[in-house]
């Protein structure tokens, strides 16, 4: 996702994917869990204002913009913005740009010229790291712009951010695991110190704990910054199935090749994606057990509603289990028996009587998973 953690707030400065499979397809929400693309609006989150903003003069959206650092062939992050997005503007029947490949060089630049010269109305800035510049250029051209979990408060009229609960996410994909799992071992592995690769490491191994607190848990990561490291993914994702493990959950962008390589030798073991489908990677599909989807859809479709209300930025967005914006990808593997058990915990996500938690740090994900505990 772009991002690396500085302060405790997650800012993403490396640069370049390594060149990955394109995926074309995408995915459909598993029955009864959540919504698919365009389902149940995502439009939740705190005020931070007394009463809702408005805009001088809330438009009627016609056209919106979409810019993202790297390009849609990354198995994840920016596949899925991109693929959310256009979704979102086909559905309100917009029209629509997008800048992938954008870098980090000169966002302001670009987030300046989707507005000056191709006429966005709002503009969709899809990385944490893109945070300072969308609350620039937004202040500067009165234009909204719905931006990543930058630490950044919501601006009336101008800046709001998507944010992601993605503990939930690691949750379910934990309990999948754990009713998977033959030999009572499996693994999360990270490639970066990312807030959201944090949370959802810690939230699955509290996930495989509800299930069965004796199963082992092995927890690996490339680096403090491998988001593009598909080497060291490999490396990790060796490493943890030859501790045992026979279902690896990997979260990585450009990583996530190397993931895959890896499971692609050991046909053996189960494989948990994240963000999107990786399906077209893999040598034998069926390896495949699930993906934490994140879907923007409805939040993007949100968002441009209330530019359209003048209520854009009174409030962040964020993406749940509850709302349809995280869910697991339906596959062959996953039975009616999982499929149940995710479906009740999805409800109690939902309903705060389940409570994932998040981790600050890898040495928190790994107290999270020494002390054998569901959530």
């Amino acid at each position: 996702m772009y991002k690396a953690i500085t302060s405790g707030i997650s800012r993403r400065t490396v640069t370049g994917l390594g060149a990955l499979v394109a995926v074309t397809a995408l995915t459909i929400g598993l029955g009864g869990c959540a919504s698919q693309a365009g389902g149940t609006g995502t439009d939740t989150g705190t005020d931070t204002s007394a009463s809702a903003g408005s805009s001088a003069a809330a438009p009627k959206i016609t056209k919106i913009a979409f810019v993202a650092p790297e390009n849609e062939t990354d198995l994840g992050w920016n596949q899925v913005g991109i693929a959310n997005s256009k979704a979102a503007a086909d559905k309100l029947g917009l029209e629509y740009v997008s800048v992938p490949d954008a870098g980090w060089d000169n966002t302001e630049t670009v987030l300046g010229q989707v507005i000056k010269d191709d006429g966005a109305q709002f503009v969709i800035a899809h990385a944490s790291g893109y945070g300072v510049a969308a609350q620039t250029v937004s202040a500067q051209m009165q234009v909204p712009i719905l931006a990543q979990d930058s630490g950044l408060e919501p601006v009336p009229g101008q800046l709001a951010e998507a944010l992601v609960e993605a503990q939930q996410g690691g949750y379910l994909a934990g309990i999948a695991a754990a009713m998977s799992t033959e030999s009572k071992t499996v693994a999360v592995v990270i490639s970066a110190d990312d807030v959201n690769w944090l949370n959802m490491a810690a939230g699955f191994a509290e996930g495989v704990y509800s299930v069965d607190s004796g199963i082992t848990v092995l927890f690996g990561q490339i680096s403090a910054s491998g988001y593009a490291d598909s080497a060291g993914g490999k490396s990790a994702v060796e490493t943890v199935i030859a501790g045992g493990a026979d279902v690896v959950f990997g979260m990585g962008d450009g990583a996530t090749l190397g993931y895959i390589q890896a499971i692609n030798a050991h046909p053996g073991v189960k494989y948990i994606a994240d963000i999107g489908d990786v399906t077209a990677a893999l040598d034998d599909p069926g390896v495949l057990l699930t993906s934490v989807i994140w879907d923007y859809t409805a939040t993007y479709e949100q968002a441009i509603k209330d530019v359209e209300a003048g209520t854009f930025g009174s409030k962040n967005y964020e993406l749940t289990v509850g709302n349809g914006g995280l869910y697991l990808q339906d596959t062959p593997n996953l039975t009616a028996e999982i499929k149940a058990a995710v479906k009740t915990a999805t409800d109690a996500i939902d309903a705060g009587t389940i409570e994932p938690s998040g981790a600050k740090d890898s040495a928190a994900v790994k107290d999270v998973i020494a002390a054998k505990k569901a959530a």
